[in-house]
């Protein structure tokens, strides 16, 4: 199962505008990927990057609201909880 999350803003990855992110279901090999990350949303980054199977670079091109909204996808795998210890803000 994978979870879809549509951009308001798209962003500009390997050549190309994205407008949707595609996220696999995490593995423990996207877990390892976030280990040793600094911080909450540098793991976020990370991990959203590992499953979207964009370019680190592509992440941080996401606005903040685009960024929420693949972090609460990421979330949704795990029961609605990051595994990173962040907690999303209330919506």
């Amino acid at each position: 199962m994978s979870k879809t999350v549509e951009l308001k803003h798209p962003i500009q990855a390997n050549g190309e505008t994205v407008s949707v992110l595609h996220l696999e279901r995490p593995k423990v090999k996207h877990l390892k990927v976030i280990d040793e990350a600094p911080g909450d949303i540098e793991r976020g980054a990370r991990l959203i990057s590992a499953l979207a199977g964009i370019p680190p670079s592509a992440v941080d091109q996401l606005d903040a609201e685009d960024f929420m909204a693949a972090s609460q996808a990421v979330a949704d795998f795990f029961g609605g909880s990051l595994p990173t210890g962040a907690m999303l803000p209330a919506t």
